[in-house]
């Protein structure tokens, strides 16, 4: 029953994770500009998500492969968006996904464990760019809805990592909280800053 449900969360966390690229992709679309956003995250998550893939097939977790999958394919959406939708892009993304995981696959367990947490912290560079605009009063184009579904995903995540008592899971989920959250709350700060000067 516990796995049953952990599955279960699993599969939540990975439906609603394939959510985080859309609202981010459409803030693009809408802004017509990236202002206040970092690409590096959105290229670390491509590794992330295909790394998180191959260790979903690794451990036998149609949850964790299936899902990372094709949220894979909604953060190249957001990755084409900044860089431009061209089959050339989307062709290259694919193959360094599809490498990726293939190299995450040959390497010993260890290895690959430090590498996913390492990837786990793929948004600190937004985290780290956002903090230097935290005075700033300008429209950004950071999707906050993105923020939080990612957040949403991730407390998912977390339980599915206690039901199926998977500690590395736990230990990533945990990371990633932190870091959306500080992010969330300084874009929010930002937005408020961007909203008084616009106002006044």
């Amino acid at each position: 029953m516990q796995e049953a449900l952990g599955q279960i969360f699993g599969f939540a966390g990975g439906i609603i994770m394939i959510a985080t690229g859309l609202p981010q992709t459409l803030r693009i679309r809408k802004l017509g500009n990236t202002d206040g956003l970092a690409l590096s995250p959105w290229i670390l998550m491509l590794f992330t998500f295909s790394a998180y893939a191959a260790y979903g097939l690794m451990q036998d977790s149609v949850a964790i492969w299936s899902t990372n999958a094709l949220t894979f394919l909604t953060t190249a959406m957001v990755v084409t968006a900044f860089k431009g939708n061209s089959i050339r892009n989307w062709l290259f993304i694919l193959a360094g996904g599809l490498a990726w995981g293939f190299l995450i696959t040959l390497m010993p367990t260890i290895l690959a464990s430090i590498i996913l947490a390492a990837l786990t912290a793929n948004r600190v560079t937004q985290l780290t760019h956002s903090w230097i605009n935290r005075h700033t009063a300008m429209v950004t184009a950071v999707s906050i809805p993105s923020l939080l579904i990612t957040m949403a995903s991730v407390l998912c995540w977390l339980i599915y990592a206690f039901l199926e008592r998977d500690y590395f899971i736990v230990f990533t989920s945990f990371l990633a909280i932190v870091i959306t959250l500080i992010t969330a709350l300084v874009e929010n700060h930002i937005a408020n800053l961007a909203k008084k000067a616009h106002l006044g």
